[in-house]
């Protein structure tokens, strides 16, 4: 008689696209070492983002190593939206789970999205930032590189993909895809979960379903932060220009006054750099909807330096 506990079971890839890092098998051995529930297994699939497939004999001597199996694709061109369909194309699972190849996951993470899937299309959860002790105090205490939703924000239009459950039913359906025009620039997951919400697709959030990225002491610095929240500036005012025109107007419209008194705050709080910060880095946003409303490039801000990841 067959096992019905085995036969009954759903499978859920967890894709991490990479690009030179070696991180990647951290994150690998953290899924691998996933608490599932019963009904639940999974597959565990890497996309190569780099020209050349670099990351195949180390995940090759991984497998030897450690006897844990891993789908190895090669989708190159450093462009993260191509490893990311590329994604969309292999899977072949109901489910699919993106995460980043400079994080690892908590042992209950998928458990966790698995649980609150309930009705929904996308589940998101935290993304945690791990500092470097040597991190300056304002960087640590606004935890600028962290991924997550603010609890009371419903409905939720957007996401990301540095911890996320999909439904593929749902993304085959619409034919949802990751632009790759933005695939080297970043936000290309902002657009692809802004779309799947316009075609009537339902975003959750679980916050316990948590995984950490170590943040290189590199981007922990006022140039990194300010330039990915203009970027971010640029991307939401491309998904409104994109979805909901009479949205993109006002946005645009309104960034000339938003980035007067978000100085005005900056300044005004300097006796408190936490708040002047954050007042910064709102202005900055708003920056980034100017220049686009001006018709300036969306900042590229991947694959273009050596050591560059193809995750976001």
């Amino acid at each position: 008689m067959a096992d019905r506990s085995k036969t009954e079971q759903i499978e859920v890839t967890v894709c991490i696209c990479t690009f030179r890092r070696p991180s990647v098998l951290h994150a690998i051995a953290s899924v691998a070492g996933q608490k599932l529930p019963n009904e639940l297994s999974l597959r565990i699939l890497v996309i190569d983002n780099d020209d050349a497939p670099t990351s195949r004999n180390r995940i090759s001597d991984y497998y030897t190593a450690t006897g844990i199996s891993v789908d190895y694709r090669h989708a190159p061109s450093r462009n993260i939206s191509i490893a990311r369909n590329a994604a969309l194309n292999v899977a072949a699972t109901p489910w699919l789970a993106f995460m980043d190849d400079d994080e690892h996951a908590s042992a209950t993470w998928l458990a966790n999205l698995w649980a609150a899937r309930s009705g929904a299309n996308a589940v998101f959860g935290p993304s945690q930032a791990i500092y470097d002790e040597r991190a300056r105090f304002w960087i640590k205490g606004g935890d600028y590189h962290s991924n997550r939703i603010p609890e009371g924000k419903r409905p939720i239009k957007t996401g990301y993909t540095s911890n996320v459950l999909m439904d593929m039913q749902f993304v085959r359906q619409h034919g949802l895809r990751f632009d790759t025009a933005l695939g080297r620039t970043g936000g290309e997951d902002t657009i692809f979960f802004h779309a799947m919400y316009r075609n009537g697709g339902v975003l959750a959030y679980a916050p316990d379903a948590i995984v950490y990225e170590d943040v290189p002491l590199s981007r922990t610095n006022l140039r990194w932060i300010l330039i990915r929240r203009y970027r971010a500036g640029q991307v939401y005012a491309m998904m409104f220009h994109r979805f909901d025109r009479t949205t993109y107007r006002r946005v645009s419209w309104t960034a000339p006054l938003n980035v007067v008194v978000c100085a005005a705050m900056s300044v005004a709080m300097a006796f408190n750099p936490s708040r002047a910060m954050w007042w910064l880095m709102r202005g900055t946003l708003h920056c980034g909807v100017l220049s686009y409303a001006f018709g300036l490039d969306i900042h590229e801000e991947y694959g273009t330096r050596i050591g560059d990841t193809a995750g976001n």
